[in-house]
């Protein structure tokens, strides 16, 4: 994709993927986030001992790709620091998940989202509930098939990765998984997905992976440290709230109409969830949110 002479930290993007991204269309980009100097391994590696234990997510690095739960391939570290800083010998896996909540990286993934929009043309504020995440791994290492529904840009820092994208064989299917999603299985695959489309990423290399599209990535011989930074706009956002309001609803044996098929139906879908939210935050209520991965 043609980059734009506006030079920012994160993804190079022009005008024309403000159709990509309506389209939800896989794209590569550049950026310039290798040697920054809060993405080191040293700086991930103090970050990683200075957020909550929840806010770290640690598996087996050489997985099968289709590695089914996260609960399956989990590890205990006590020592988060020295595990992240002996990535290269570890056989692990490690994302640091809503990498926002400290305010250095807070600053650095709006940082990239405003750049981001700079340079595509898309308007900052439409791009909400932003996040950040890191992510270091060994050679070899597995990031294990799932889908995502926040719009996601990759950003590799360190050593080379294939990322490979795939398919549902059909609606049905989609439609399953996606409610196991807002059952609590974050949208990981126990089965492998037909294959559409593999990328290889180097340092200074990325891609945009969209909402509700299977992918997963393998490290070549070498450690890898990458970021990603996601976001909500009015697209996912809305499937978003409908797919949750559906899944309540067929979670006590009705069958509401998928997303869709009725887009006036969507719209109150929406309404009932935006107010339902509201009420629930006035409350103190709230749900725990996932990670990205």
């Amino acid at each position: 994709m043609t980059t734009t002479p506006h030079r920012t930290i994160g993804p190079q993007l022009d005008h024309a993927f403000v159709e990509r991204l309506a389209a939800r269309r896989p794209t590569r980009f550049q950026h310039n986030l290798p040697g920054h100097p809060l993405l080191s391994l040293d700086e991930i590696a103090r970050l990683g001992e200075e957020l909550p234990p929840a806010s770290v997510s640690v598996e087996v690095g050489e997985k099968p790709i289709a590695a089914g739960a996260a609960e399956g391939v989990a590890v205990q570290v006590d020592d988060i620091g020295a595990a992240i800083r002996n990535i290269a010998t570890t056989s692990s896996w490690f994302t640091l998940l809503h990498i926002h909540q400290v305010d250095r990286y807070q600053l650095l993934v709006d940082e990239i989202i405003d750049g981001l929009a700079a340079t595509s043309g898309l308007s900052p504020a439409s791009l909400r509930r932003r996040m950040g995440f890191l992510f270091a791994s060994s050679p070899r290492a597995v990031t294990a098939a799932h889908f995502d529904i926040e719009h996601s840009f990759c950003m590799q820092l360190q050593g080379t990765r294939t990322l490979g994208f795939g398919k549902w064989a059909d609606d049905d299917e989609r439609a399953k998984d996606v409610r196991d999603y807002w059952n609590g299985d974050f949208g990981r695959f126990h089965t492998m997905p037909a294959t559409t489309d593999e990328f290889e990423i180097g340092p200074g290399d990325g891609c945009y992976i969209p909402p509700w599209t299977p992918h997963w990535i393998t490290n070549h011989d070498e450690t890898s440290l990458s970021m990603t930074v996601t976001f909500f706009n009015d697209d996912n956002e809305d499937e978003s709230l409908v797919q949750a309001f559906n899944t309540k609803f067929e979670n006590r044996g009705l069958h509401p109409r998928r997303y869709g098929v009725s887009p006036g139906r969507d719209r109150a879908k929406v309404r009932f969830m935006r107010a339902y939210g509201a009420t629930k935050r006035r409350l103190g209520m709230s749900d725990s949110g996932g990670g990205s991965h």
